[in-house]
């Protein structure tokens, strides 16, 4: 691919500062990456005629697990969100892993060209996907001109997007990537809307006045004083209405129920990811001064639910799409599009299929990522060889090392996805707010910048352990 160096060379990127900076100066940064994105989702598109979307592309832009995972908000410069990127980067890893790519990641210029080339293709995705969406009328009849205007201002979003999360990979930010901080906001906005919202919840074809469930506000805690305020005068809807708000047939809104069900799976989630496997070590260079290794319980559980929730946009699209080229749906394919909705059902067929349909996916993608990720046994026992340790009883050997690492890491690695898939589906059956996935990926990403903001505040207040460390 050297022909495409003069392209790749005249990406924009972003320098890595020329010394390491302190935390506090990366968490400002990472504050004002958070503050851009912010703005984009507010900042509406020029030239649209339609603020919502209407038809088949309601589907996709109003799904919940568009919005959780790509961060999007449509009509305005969050439209494409993190998709493009997200994307790329699926297909990146997995061209390089069939070793499809002429990229040696063990040379620096060939990782620089790898990256290079993944925003390459995240730019071109979002082109194809920005050119989709206008040429389907999602935004309205739009002249040349006004569809010219949102494509280019669809593209800048996603440059501004992918300069976001280099600035943040290149030790700028905080956390590795502007992937999991857009995540995080995307999360939060919808968890903040489920508490203070003040809109009356409105759903196409649906009369409010049929459902005391849309007759409070959308968020739980203006619908708790509502409530209140008309159990004291004996109005309705009251208190009870709170406890369980459903209009048929699988919309579910904040209450009672949702929140109780938000609060219990967070807690499980905060537990199962302080379990830790420890496996025994010895350093060599410290006359065999003996450590354990913690591997944590759930190993990997952040990419593959995000690999699941985008299998499961693809494929929901793909039925949509076959029963509108054929006219209609079986009745089997209507029962499986269900089942890949998250939503509050509580019919027998829908949990079990539901819950298999997670499982499945995510533990297919648990075992993918572990083999293509850089986070199997071998990659581990390299970097473990590498900083000095053996398996107490044998010599220091990485191929030694990865035989004892393979059978652990691998059962961790099928488990967590298990896990992760087995929490995700329950939670939308019982109505967690933001979706099981989303709470999952709520969970996962906050412990992990708590974590590293814990040990890099630990490193700075103590640089001899950092040296130490660092040996």
């Amino acid at each position: 691919m050297d022909f495409l160096d003069p392209v790749l060379e005249r990406l924009i990127t972003v320098q890595r500062p020329k010394k390491a900076l302190p935390l506090s100066t990366r968490l400002m940064w990472t504050a004002l990456a958070a503050l851009v994105y912010i703005i984009m989702t507010i900042t509406p598109l020029w030239g649209i005629h339609r603020t919502t979307p209407t038809g088949a592309a309601a589907s996709i832009f109003y799904n919940p697990l568009v919005s959780t995972i790509f961060g999007t908000t449509f009509g305005t410069w969050a439209q494409l969100g993190i998709g493009p990127i997200v994307v790329a980067g699926i297909i990146m890893e997995i061209l390089q892993f069939s070793e499809l790519l002429p990229f040696d990641l063990e040379d620096k210029k060939d990782r620089l060209r790898f990256s290079a080339f993944q925003k390459l293709l995240a730019l071109v995705m979002a082109a194809g996907e920005a050119a989709a969406t206008i040429a389907t009328g999602t935004f309205g009849q739009l002249t040349p001109l006004e569809a010219f205007a949102v494509l280019v201002q669809l593209l800048i979003a996603t440059q501004i997007v992918i300069l976001l999360d280099d600035m943040i990979a290149k030790g700028w930010g905080f956390g590795g990537s502007a992937i999991n901080l857009i995540i995080l906001l995307s999360i939060t906005r919808t968890f903040f809307v489920d508490l203070f919202s003040w809109s009356m919840p409105t759903f196409p074809n649906v009369n409010p006045a049929d459902y005391p469930a849309m007759q409070l506000p959308l968020g739980f805690v203006p619908a708790l004083a509502v409530a209140v305020y008309n159990t004291l005068h004996g109005a309705s809807p009251g208190l009870l209405a709170l406890l369980f708000r459903q209009v048929p047939p699988s919309i579910s809104l904040p209450d009672v129920v949702g929140l109780a069900a938000t609060l219990v799976l967070a807690y499980i989630l905060v537990y199962i990811e302080q379990m830790h496997v420890n496996i025994p070590a010895a350093y060599t260079q410290y006359w065999g001064f003996r450590i354990n290794i913690p591997l944590r319980f759930m190993y990997v559980s952040v990419i593959p639910i995000i690999f699941t929730a985008y299998s499961l946009i693809l494929a929901e699209q793909l039925v949509a799409g076959v029963a509108a080229l054929t006219g209609g749906i079986s009745p089997t394919l209507a029962v499986l599009l269900t089942a890949m909705t998250p939503a509050r059902i509580l019919t027998p067929d829908y949990v079990v299929l539901h819950i298999l349909l997670y499982v499945a996916l995510a533990t297919a993608f648990a075992w993918l990522w572990g083999q293509i990720g850089g986070i199997g046994p071998d990659e581990y026992a390299k970097s473990l060889t590498q900083s000095g340790l053996h398996v107490p009883g044998f010599r220091q050997s990485e191929r030694i090392m990865a035989r004892v690492l393979r059978r652990p890491i691998n059962t961790l690695i099928l488990l967590s996805g298990m896990i992760a898939g087995t929490l995700a589906a329950v939670g939308d059956i019982f109505g967690v707010w933001g979706s099981g996935i989303g709470l999952i990926l709520l969970i996962e990403i906050g412990l992990g910048y708590y974590t590293q903001i814990l040990q890099e505040g630990l490193m700075e207040a103590y640089p001899g352990l950092k040296r130490v460390l660092s040996q």
